[in-house]
């Protein structure tokens, strides 16, 4: 994207020397730190567990529904996803048809029915 902004002369483009300092950078900091941190973590000692295991076998209860995969990426993606669809939609239709009145009602629903 950068190289088509160049080709158009475009203010918005990042001038080439600070991708250079940016490359300079993580080659510089970011890959350094990450071998060092990798040769201290190896040299330490290993983490033992501060308890022991009983050998008892125990029967593992149950999970719940909203414990299960599919659930759990329902709530948690598709419902929020769902919520902030509808409500840009609402706003943008009402942007695109000059309904300025209803722009104002939806964003003031929203505002109050948020705190709850």
């Amino acid at each position: 994207m950068n190289l088509v902004l160049w080709g158009k002369g475009s203010s918005a483009a990042v001038p080439f020397s600070t991708l250079v300092a940016l490359l300079a950078l993580w080659f510089g900091v970011s890959v350094p730190l990450t071998f060092i941190g990798a040769y201290f973590g190896f040299r330490k000692r290993i983490l033992e567990h501060p308890v022991r295991t009983n050998q008892i076998p125990r029967q593992i209860p149950e999970q719940s529904l909203y414990t299960q995969p599919v659930p759990g990426i329902v709530m948690g993606g598709v419902l929020p996803f769902g919520c902030i669809f509808i409500q840009l939609f609402f706003i943008l239709n009402s942007l695109w048809s000059s309904q300025v009145g209803s722009l104002h009602t939806q964003l003031y629903l929203t505002l109050s029915l948020s705190h709850y």
